[in-house]
């Protein structure tokens, strides 16, 4: 009995999946008349500032706190962006993610969460990157403000490790360029640093 149950919601679990593919295939239905705009991208900030680790902003720039723990998508673009952010220019690693929307992950672009991120992409084979990733952001225990990335392919983990010594510069060279093979585009020339 408890096997034939266990079939059973595996099977309703099976339909509800199939269901949500289908609704998110469906084409958009247009609403004549004032409505919301479309959103092409949603961003998510990867950072502890608002009480969780990721968040995107409402229609008022309130934060909203992201309450899942992973994003699993396809990674489409990285690349680090000159922005403005409390009256002054930072730069920000942007990781657009395809999932059943495009969201553009971002981060600072010498945090620890950018680091992981880094690290995992550039350890990416381009057919590996042909596959989905899951992005599971870690808070520190140690820290209030750190943030960790872990990156999974399936049930494992890209286990990249960097250090002091590692040659970011490079590492995100490696991790873009890879990035561009992957979803069919020319590798970036290398610059000299």
């Amino acid at each position: 009995m408890t096997e034939a149950m266990t079939e059973a919601e595996a099977l309703a679990a099976i339909a509800q999946q199939l269901q949500k593919l289908t609704e998110a295939l469906a084409p958009v239905k247009q609403v004549l008349g004032f409505g919301q705009a479309p959103k092409s991208e949603t961003y998510v900030f990867c950072n502890r500032n608002n009480g969780g680790v990721w968040y995107t902003l409402n229609d008022q720039s309130q934060p909203l706190i992201i309450e899942q723990q992973a994003l699993t998508g396809y990674v489409r673009k990285l690349e680090f962006s000159k922005v403005q952010r409390r009256g002054k220019e930072t730069c920000k690693l942007r990781c657009t993610i395809q999932a059943e929307c495009t969201y553009v992950l971002e981060s600072a672009h010498d945090s620890n969460f950018s680091k992981g991120l880094i690290s995992a992409i550039a350890f990416l084979s381009p057919p590996e990157l042909r596959e989905s990733i899951t992005v599971v952001p870690q808070a520190s225990t140690q820290s209030a403000e750190v943030l960790f990335c872990n990156i999974y392919q399936g049930d494992k983990q890209v286990f990249a490790p960097y250090d002091d010594q590692t040659d970011w510069k490079l590492a995100a060279r490696a991790a873009i360029n890879a990035v561009r093979v992957a979803n069919d585009e020319a590798p970036a020339m290398p610059t000299a640093a």
